[in-house]
Order: C-alpha cells, then structure tokens, then sequence
C-alpha cells in the first residue's frame, strides 16, 4: 500500500502552491475543519479556524468547501460570504449568492423521502441511530451504537430489501450510510468542473473520509495528465480507510493541524 508522508516533514515540497492567488484551497468540513464529534448537530467550526480561512480568502481568492451536508447547513457553520459551498457531495453549489441543482437530480428528491421514511419505520427501535434529511440526500447516522458494525450490518440490509434503493445510490461514509441520487456529482467530478470553469492550474484538496477519494482521485488522473499540479492531504484517524490514504500525498494527524497548516498558507 502506498502510505501517504507527514505534511509537515515535507512542506518544502508545497513552496510552488503557496503564495500564489491561481492556487485553489479546498477542504471538507467534518473530520477535516472541524472535529468528528457523536452527532452531525454538534459540530462545529470554531473561531479559530473561521480566521485562518477568511485569511486564506485574502491569497487565495478560489478558496471553499465541497461537504456532504446541505449547502444551508454549511453556510450557517461558517458564514464566511466568498467562501464558495459545494454541498451534498457536489449535487448543489452556490454561484453569485444563487443556489444551484442539477436539474435531473430533482425528480429523484421525492423517492429518497419516500425511502427515507421507510427505512426509519425499519428501524424505529434502533434509538443509537441518528437519521438526517439534508434535502436532496438523506443519511442515516450510527455512531452512537455500541455494536456499530452490527447495525451497519442491519441497516445495509434493511436499505438493500427496500424497492427505492434499487433506483438510487447508496453510499458510505465514517459511521454513516448514504442515500443519494444516482445521477449528478460526487467530489470528484465537482472538482473537475471547477477547475474547467474557473481555468484553475494549481489546487490543494484536503479531506478525510471515503467521499474525499473520488476528490483525490480525480486530481491524481488530470494531475498526471498535466491538465493540473494538485495535492491531497488527509486528515488520517483510525478510521480512515486504507484507499483513501492511498490516494493522499501526505497526511496530517488533526483538524488543529490542518489550522497549522492553513497558517502556514497565509504566513508570508
């Protein structure tokens, strides 16, 4: 397995991104610029972290955040204003202060709540799990069960019987089970479309879950293409799978250390 170095052993190596207003800056939001804490509603970003990335839109212009959660939701945990939000995996994004969704993702809007309602009937008596409706996806939470794997287990099996599934994707992530459109963008392919959009040369991605390979490996191929100098940084944890560290470049221990290195962008 290729295993991904320490960033900070190896900043020498991230002179050509820095100080460079053409360089993109983009990050996920939790396990990244804010700690993974039992429940989605709990999370935040703190002050801290809020100032360094209003500092890293001063040098990098192209600065944002690709999440899984809903646009609104990442709005309201940062309110930072030219901060560009790509939410739901890339199925939404802000563009001149206008929401905008793939027009073909809506007609599936209304079968992910049909199943969404289903699947918590199924699992009604499961009271660790924690269910989230983000509006053009819905996820199912299992962190705070003890027996984790066993109810992943049963709640993969329940969604798997479900006749809705079958017409929609389903996903996983850090502890949490993904119900999505089958079609439009996932992290990946998002990025791509901004880098053509916005005729970026230069970006660094950082992440820390199953979702952020589709990002890392998507510029990893136009990297080697020459259409892009890219580098992936994970936020390594135990629960950090291992493809996903392949595709990482170099690896920080923390979301502080992510801060440390956002200081580092800004530091002249």
């Amino acid at each position: 397995m290729k295993e991904p170095k320490y960033l900070f052993n190896h900043l020498k190596k991230l002179e050509k991104f820095k100080n460079d207003n053409k360089t993109a800056i983009i990050t996920d939001i939790d396990g990244t610029i804010s700690k993974i804490v039992p429940t989605p509603m709990e999370a935040t970003v703190s002050q801290d972290m809020k100032n360094t990335i209003k500092k890293l839109l001063d040098k990098y212009p192209l600065t944002g955040v690709v999440t899984g959660r809903s646009i609104e939701n990442a709005f309201d945990m940062l309110k930072i204003k030219d901060l560009i939000y790509i939410g739901n995996h890339g199925l939404e994004y802000i563009k001149n202060g206008e929401i905008h969704i793939d027009s073909a993702v809506k007609k599936y809007i209304p079968l992910i709540k049909e199943l969404a309602r289903e699947i918590k009937t199924k699992l009604k008596d499961k009271d660790c799990i924690l269910f989230q409706d983000k509006g053009l996806s819905f996820t199912v939470h299992y962190r705070l069960c003890n027996d984790a794997e066993e109810i992943r287990k049963i709640a993969l099996d329940i969604i798997s019987k479900l006749e809705e599934s079958k017409q929609l994707k389903v996903a996983e992530g850090r502890k949490v089970i993904e119900i999505r459109p089958p079609i439009g963008h996932d992290k990946g392919t998002i990025i791509e479309k901004l880098i053509l959009e916005n005729d970026i040369k230069k970006i660094v991605y950082l992440g820390d879950d199953i979702t952020d390979a589709d990002a890392f490996f998507k510029l990893n191929k136009l990297n080697k293409k020459n259409e892009v100098k890219s580098v992936n940084i994970v936020v390594s944890s135990k629960e950090t799978p291992d493809f996903v560290k392949e595709n990482a470049d170099f690896y920080v221990k923390s979301v502080a250390e992510i801060k440390k290195f956002f200081e580092w962008l800004t530091d002249n």
